[in-house]
């Protein structure tokens, strides 16, 4: 197998904006604000670099093998009094410094001293909050750390429903003798429920049950607090809205928590992208997209697609309608698509018209969808096999998908499960026309230990022909960072050993994914993974010959997802092996 390996430039049109106001000539005076090479000596146990940052360094600058920080003359002024906080919020209070200052460096010399250390820690709590609370006897005491535990404690009773929770937590230092006693009292209270919702604003075109729809909780729901960050998220993914305010009274006469509703409509509902990329093996990329929010009213969004490689080439429309219409005290979004596509790839070349519309479903942790799809395709084999046939097809398919989904966090979890369920019925009721059956069950899991994060991924899929011959691309393939990875996307059909396999897919699939994710420096964190893939010709025929990789990779966290780098090889045929890229989750 040849090796897939690419790199992707994206360029996106942009419209810049230059203004000028008063604030300029700030601006400029900081930018030419004099420098001093800043050195810090004599630490033992306290972090260097953490330290320079509170001193102002910026966030890119790094202590290395003795190398000087750059500090700008506007923090200069404050390094004692900085100096100071840093060192006995870190529990260095006896700590003792030289502050040496020239026209072009400062030298910060210090002797950390004893420490303060925790000597006792008492709990009484009706919650259980023993976790949460990270000091044990020993630690040094950080105010800081303190004061977070403080801050979990209370997002952790409001995430169970207790807004009339009474909590006490103090730390009595002895200077004298080096110890700190630790305090907590909690009481939970009684369990608060969901109010009354109120809308107080909303643009005018757009109905109060799109808001609704996205909303996480509903009135006599069990509070929690993360219901209402998760419904400024789920509000957030319509790019429609801006100013958006969910504020919530807790009031102390009974037990509910109203909330009221602000948000205004954005200024720019257009968006543009172009994208062009390279790939060794398949040649250059141009990915371009025009994207319309709130057409029409009720934060409707069209959106125009075209892509052009030596793969694929196509155009498409996509039309998503949310709280389309109401369902169960709830509402269903209505989504639908179509074009045209050519795909030329190593099984078969084919060219696709589609049609698709489903319904989707939101409800907690579950939701679902149905829908219809509808296809005319024309397929040229570059492999011949007697199960599969060339040629026209017209394809009539509806399906439906369950998912239930306990995951912390959709864009990097860290616990939890998640389950999906797929079925798809095609039809033979006109010329060209196959009528089968496809499943596919996935499972997700994912559980951390400290900053160790353990994930594991099965499939398992069948396809099963009633009447008619089916067409190459339905069937299934591996490959990839949601399959195989030391292989591309969809490079995997039949397997036939540990080292070979057909172009073309099969119809039963077996796939299992085992990956560990652990620190390597701040946002930078290491994986290990181990992928196996089973794909057979046979119907309901889930054992035989399978492809094994072990692999490697890295990923950078970043506010909207990590962004991942794996490298796979065959364990039995090292010369296969892939580089994959993407930012977001597989897990």
């Amino acid at each position: 197998m040849s090796k897939r390996f690419f790199i992707i430039f994206i360029l996106s049109t942009l419209w810049l904006f230059a203004a000028t106001d008063k604030n300029d000539t700030k601006n400029d005076l900081k930018k030419n604000q004099k420098e001093y090479n800043l050195f810090i000596k004599g630490l033992k146990h306290l972090d260097k670099e953490d330290l320079a940052k509170a001193l102002g360094v910026k966030d890119d600058s790094f202590f290395l093998f003795g190398h000087s920080n750059k500090l700008k003359e506007e923090f200069v002024k404050n390094l004692e009094p900085s100096l100071k906080g840093y060192l006995e919020n870190k529990g260095y209070f006896d700590a003792k410094y030289k502050i040496l200052k020239n026209d072009q460096n400062i030298t910060i010399d210090i002797n950390e001293g004893k420490p303060i250390r925790v000597s006792e820690i008492n709990i009484k709590s009706n919650f259980k909050i023993k976790k949460l609370i990270k000091f044990k006897k020993g630690d040094i005491f950080e105010a800081s750390k303190f004061s977070d535990i403080k801050d979990k404690l209370i997002t952790k009773l409001l995430e169970n429903g207790y807004c009339h929770y009474k909590l006490n937590t103090k730390a009595y230092i002895d200077l004298k003798k080096h110890t700190a006693k630790l305090n907590y009292r909690v009481n939970k209270g009684k369990v608060c429920r969901f109010g009354k919702i109120t809308i107080i604003k909303h643009p005018k075109d757009i109905k109060k049950d799109v808001i609704y729809s996205r909303l996480k909780y509903k009135s006599g729901n069990r509070f929690d607090i993360r219901a209402i960050q998760n419904s400024y998220n789920s509000l957030n993914t319509l790019n429609t809205f801006a100013n958006l305010q969910i504020k919530y009274d807790l009031d102390e006469s009974n037990n509910t928590v109203e909330t009221t509703i602000s948000v205004d409509k954005r200024e720019k509902l257009k968006r543009y992208m172009l994208a062009i990329g390279a790939d060794s093996i398949i040649g250059p990329r141009i990915k371009g997209s025009w994207e319309k929010r709130d057409f029409l009213g009720n934060a409707k969004k069209i959106t125009i697609n075209a892509q052009f490689s030596k793969e694929i080439q196509g155009v498409n429309g996509e039309l998503f309608a949310p709280a389309f219409m109401p369902f169960l005290k709830n509402y269903l979004d209505l989504y639908i698509s179509g074009g045209y596509e050519i795909e030329d790839i190593d099984a078969y070349n084919q060219k696709k018209y589609f049609f698709d519309s489903h319904l989707s479903y939101d409800y907690r942790r579950w939701s679902a969808k149905l829908g219809i799809g509808i296809e005319n395709l024309q397929i040229n084999l570059n492999e011949n096999l007697s199960y599969v046939i060339g040629g026209t097809f017209n394809l009539i398919y509806p399906y439906y998908q369950i998912i239930y989904d306990s995951r912390d966090s959709k864009l990097d979890p860290k616990n939890g499960i998640y389950i999906s369920w797929y079925n798809e019925y095609g039809l033979a009721s006109r010329q060209g026309g196959v009528q089968y059956l496809k499943y596919l069950l996935e499972a997700r899991a994912i559980k951390s230990f400290g900053n160790f994060t353990f994930s594991a991924v099965g499939k398992i899929g069948a396809i099963h022909e009633v009447s008619g011959r089916l067409p190459a691309s339905k069937l299934f393939y591996g490959g990839g960072l949601f399959s195989n990875r030391a292989y591309a996307k969809n490079d995997l059909g039949i397997i036939l050993s540990n080292k070979s396999f057909r172009r073309l897919g099969g119809k039963s699939y077996v796939n299992l994914q085992l990956e560990t994710n652990f620190p390597l420096y701040k946002k930078l964190y290491g994986a290990l993974f181990f992928d196996s893939t089973i794909i057979n010709a046979q119907e309901y025929k889930f054992t035989g010959k399978r492809i094994d990789t072990l692999g490697f990779g890295f990923r950078y966290k970043t506010p909207i997802g990590p962004v991942k780098i794996d490298i796979g090889f065959n364990m039995h045929k090292r010369s296969d092996h892939s580089i994959s890229i993407m930012l977001g989750q597989s897990f």
